[in-house]
């Protein structure tokens, strides 16, 4: 019996060797024992797609000048990045405490929570003085944004973590 469309005396076409299902789940570790690299490859894209966010939302639906809302989410991303690199050492560092083991769902909303709420703190007043608002007004621009990056955040750290793997603090 013959291969259907298989003339005999014909060979077959060569075929590539397919790779077993646990070998294409493996994430890969590009930074394994390089965790600042990580951590500056991590903050340079998530605050490059944040700054970019962030000017659309000030610009096209708040209203904000091109300018003003750029100068806003840039200094903002400033900010946001040193909070972000001393609430991931910060996080990290309690995940090697208690020998966490992997990032379930409740992980990565309590990184969320605590990272929206600590740049919280320094960003509201920052932006009621950029746009010159109120506090109240800040508050809310600051909330809206909070929404968007709590999802944001959550989000960017799974796809990251599903590109490199997870951080050795976690792995």
């Amino acid at each position: 019996m013959t291969a259907p469309g298989h003339t005999p005396g014909m060979s077959m076409p060569a075929t590539r060797p397919v790779p077993a299902p646990e070998a294409l789940a493996a994430p890969r570790r590009p930074f394994a024992g390089r965790p600042v690299l990580r951590r500056v490859v991590f903050v340079i894209g998530y605050e490059t797609l944040s700054v970019l966010c962030t000017v659309l939302v000030l610009g096209a639906l708040l209203g904000h000048g091109g300018g003003e809302s750029t100068l806003t989410a840039i200094l903002l991303s400033t900010v946001a990045t040193l909070w972000n690199y001393v609430w991931n050492t910060a996080y990290e560092a309690w995940e090697r405490r208690f020998g966490a083991g992997g990032r379930g769902p409740l992980a990565r909303a309590v990184h969320a929570l605590g990272y929206e709420g600590g740049v919280l703190v320094f960003t509201i007043p920052l932006v009621a003085l950029m746009l010159g608002v109120g506090l109240l007004e800040a508050v809310m621009i600051e909330g809206g944004l909070l929404v968007f990056f709590l999802v944001f955040t959550v989000v960017y750290t799974w796809v990251f973590d599903r590109l490199f793997g997870l951080p050795e603090s976690a792995a």
